[in-house]
């Protein structure tokens, strides 16, 4: 008896170090990208609501299925994999509950932005929803999250070249729908754009608008 006592101590033990290692690689994985995924996440669904509920359910989902993912540079791809497939049925929810409006807007951002904010921000993302899937993840990817052409490619896969091109005729259509005076070509977009700082190398028309919009 003492011995399976013994057995059963030491086996006890190694399952909580086990799952506080996984925790802990979770945890170191997951951080660095969370604000990023975050940003995504707000601008794949148009309520702030469902915004939340998306990044816990990645999250969650992320964290399920973690032992799947053996390489930690994976990870990245993985965890907007399921972002990105998530938010399809929350659009489809959408969809069967009927068209958001002003209200829902407001819901986007802060409750003490003004209605004229409000209304910016709706027009950004009721923008970006008339874009192509693959465009318009590369744009929020870019424009909104901050991750560099080469980031995106290991999240969306393909060629850097054809992440180039998806960019820029996703910025292209963006532009025009937004009233931007230029529109970003491939051979412009050597740089990664960040989100929160205009000053971080934010000078074409379009990002400023993205910026002003999504950082007001």
């Amino acid at each position: 008896m003492p011995e399976q006592t013994h057995i059963k101590v030491e086996t006890e033990n190694g399952d909580v170090l086990r799952h506080k290692e996984r925790q802990e690689r979770f945890l170191r994985l997951l951080m660095p990208v969370y604000e990023r995924l975050a940003r995504f996440a707000r601008a794949l669904v148009n309520d702030r609501e469902d915004a939340r509920d998306l990044i816990s359910d990645t999250v969650l989902a992320a964290l399920e299925q973690l032992d799947d993912i053996r390489e930690d540079k994976a990870f990245l791809s993985y965890v907007f994999t399921i972002a990105r497939r998530l938010a399809k049925r929350y659009r489809t929810r959408a969809k069967l509950f009927g068209e958001y409006d002003e209200e829902a807007a407001e819901q986007i951002h802060d409750t003490q932005a003004s209605p004229e904010t409000s209304l910016d921000v709706r027009f950004l993302y009721e923008a970006l929803a008339k874009l192509p899937s693959k465009q318009r993840d590369a744009v929020i990817l870019f424009e909104i999250s901050g991750f560099s052409l080469e980031e995106i490619r290991d999240i969306q896969g393909g060629s850097l070249s054809g992440v180039k091109s998806r960019v820029a005729r996703g910025r292209q259509r963006l532009a025009k729908l937004l009233g931007a005076d230029d529109y970003a070509t491939s051979e412009s977009l050597e740089q990664p754009k960040y989100y929160s700082d205009e000053a971080a190398g934010r000078t074409d028309q379009l990002s400023l608008i993205i910026a002003r919009k999504t950082n007001a």
